[in-house]
């Protein structure tokens, strides 16, 4: 459910390189810096936001994994993202990034909206939630 996309390389040289993605979302972002081993999320959104569903984030630099798992679902899944990359999360879908190397990203939505519409589970908690 999790979705993971390389951004589009346009152009390299000795200068380094050239991506380019699409974006739709306009207004405040959030830019995240996350040291190795730090974890980000253990929630989940209702969609009450129109920018957290689906929530969309772009990794800019290292490597992170989610771990995600639907409400109702019945194990937590991993998939692994490395820069750049595109990460796109549905709503009601649990979900938690751990920085595997030292990484930033850019959340396409606001901080009020981080606010409005995220449940937070965390993480020990949701795994009993499902084993039960």
């Amino acid at each position: 459910m999790i979705k993971v996309t390389p951004v589009e390389l346009v152009a390299t040289d000795e200068r380094g390189s050239n991506h380019v993605w699409f974006n739709d979302r306009t207004g405040e972002m959030v830019l995240c810096y996350r040291k190795a081993g730090s974890s980000s999320g253990q929630h989940y959104h209702e969609g009450k936001s129109a920018y957290k569903n689906p929530e969309i984030l772009y990794l800019l630099t290292g490597e992170a994994s989610i771990h995600w798992c639907p409400l109702g679902g019945g194990s937590i899944q991993t998939v692994r993202a490395v820069a750049p990359a595109r990460i796109e999360v549905p709503v009601r879908v649990w979900h938690q990034l751990v920085a595997d190397t030292d990484c930033c990203f850019i959340e396409m939505n606001s901080m009020d909206d981080i606010r409005r519409d995220s449940v937070r589970i965390w993480r020990d908690e949701f795994e009993k939630m499902i084993n039960k």
